[in-house]
């Protein structure tokens, strides 16, 4: 096996699919695989002790989530992360979550309320943790709850081809991937702002949800372009 191939465990059933489809996910996001590395899909198989099919069953999704490009008579590669197409992204998300924080308020229900609660519950939950053992300990499962957020958004007061289109900017995947590069400052941010976001959905005020979020989603793009910056730098 090759050494630039990290070790995988064995993949286990049932639901093998999902199993290889996370096992391959999460070596991605812990940059195992680094960015423009070709997948050697032998060693894999071998890795996961997994036939060819589940492994392209798992690479299918990992290319419509942006983790993986397919290229024809070439091979599998890790999707390199390009601040172009991030800044690009977060715009036509900006545009989706703005134009629904104006008019959310017509459609939540008090099971939407009860979600976005227990969101903020959570996200508390995990900034303590945060403190006290460190944010990465706790990042991937903070930024899951930070798409669930600004996903039942979109869902909430949007339609499906909005949601749709929203689904398909993967910022929040993109910055699981640059979360090793985060400060604890920046962590302590984030979950602030995201503070700020819950409370003005559970007080009602339109405007005030459209201010939080558009600080929330500026604040995100600056912090990203300025990583990728300092990274591009050092390399």
């Amino acid at each position: 096996m090759s050494r630039n191939t990290p070790s995988l465990q064995p993949a286990a059933i049932p639901n093998l699919n999902e199993t290889v489809y996370e096992a391959l996910r999460k070596a991605i996001l812990r940059y195992d695989f680094s960015p423009g590395q070709r997948l050697d899909l032998a060693e894999l198989e071998e890795s996961l002790k997994v036939s060819r099919t589940p492994l392209k069953n798992a690479l299918t999704r990992l290319e419509v989530a942006g983790l993986v490009q397919v290229q024809a008579r070439r091979g599998t590669f890790v999707t390199e992360i390009s601040a172009e197409k991030l800044d690009e992204d977060y715009k036509i998300r900006s545009a989706f979550e703005l134009y629904v924080a104006l008019c959310l308020y017509k459609y939540l229900t008090p099971e939407d309320y009860d979600f976005f609660a227990e969101i903020g519950l959570q996200m508390d939950e995990l900034a303590a943790l945060a403190r006290k053992d460190g944010w990465q300990s706790v990042i991937h499962d903070y930024l899951e709850l930070d798409r669930s957020l600004h996903e039942r958004l979109v869902i909430c007061g949007g339609t499906p081809h909005m949601v749709t289109l929203w689904q398909q900017t993967n910022i929040h995947i993109q910055l699981a991937r640059l979360s090793e590069r985060f400060e604890p400052s920046d962590f302590e941010a984030i979950h602030f702002e995201h503070r700020q976001i819950l409370d003005a959905i559970r007080d009602g005020s339109p405007e005030r949800l459209n201010a939080t979020l558009l600080n929330h989603l500026e604040s995100s793009r600056l912090g990203v372009q300025r990583i990728l910056t300092e990274s591009s730098s050092v390399s």
